[in-house]
């Protein structure tokens, strides 16, 4: 049998471990319950970085979007300024043709475009366009365009097919431009910009129509 020492020191050990073990258990549920963010606050900072992301996503779209449309009105304005210009390679070499009919879609295509240039330098502030700062993509497609006008219509002299040379050319432009008119209209919220396109695409489709009945008559 145990001497009553022994029980008594036997006791009083399981007491003090169950009291080590009750006091861990304590100490970690301090640490559990301490201070820290709530599942809410974390909640709420996350919804915040989503309507900041959102909201950079939106803005770089309408952005783009903007860069986009006024890209469309300067390739309306460039083309009609660059084609009406008296350095313009079909201004320069329209009156050398030797169709009399040819001399008369060109003359009417060319006076069409000085009259929509006339009412269009009037509205570039409105439907933002800044004649001396147009984008670089618009002045390269531009500056290719007279080229291949040029080297087109000097071919043409010397190998005598100038008159046939022109037509095709001049019809394509009818055809370019009226394709970037109708672009430019349907994305136009301004009432004096839409009405001018709508009286020039008129005009153009009259001039394509005629265009295209003279090339298929040659």
């Amino acid at each position: 049998m145990l001497h009553f020492n022994e029980l008594f020191r036997l006791c009083y050990n399981i007491s003090m471990d169950n009291k080590a073990y009750l006091d861990q258990i304590a100490v970690k549920g301090k640490v559990k319950s301490g201070p820290g963010i709530s599942p809410f606050i974390i909640k709420l900072i996350a919804a915040g970085l989503i309507v900041l992301i959102t909201l950079f996503i939106v803005g770089s779209v309408i952005s783009g979007s903007n860069s986009k449309t006024t890209q469309v009105y300067e390739r309306v304005y460039l083309r009609i300024t660059t084609l009406t210009d008296s350095k313009s390679p079909i201004v320069v070499y329209k009156d050398k043709v030797k169709d009399s009919t040819l001399r008369s879609y060109t003359d009417s295509f060319i006076s069409s475009l000085k009259s929509t240039s006339n009412t269009l330098a009037n509205l570039t502030d409105s439907i933002g366009i800044d004649a001396k700062k147009i984008s670089k993509a618009v002045t390269d497609e531009e500056t290719a365009n007279t080229d291949d006008l040029t080297s087109s219509f000097e071919q043409a002299v010397l190998t005598g097919t100038l008159d046939r040379t022109l037509a095709t050319k001049v019809a394509y432009q009818v055809n370019i431009l009226l394709l970037y008119e109708q672009q430019a209209r349907a994305k136009t919220p301004n009432a004096q910009f839409a009405q001018l396109l709508d009286n020039s695409i008129k005009d153009l489709t009259t001039l394509q129509e005629q265009f295209q009945k003279y090339n298929e008559g040659k």
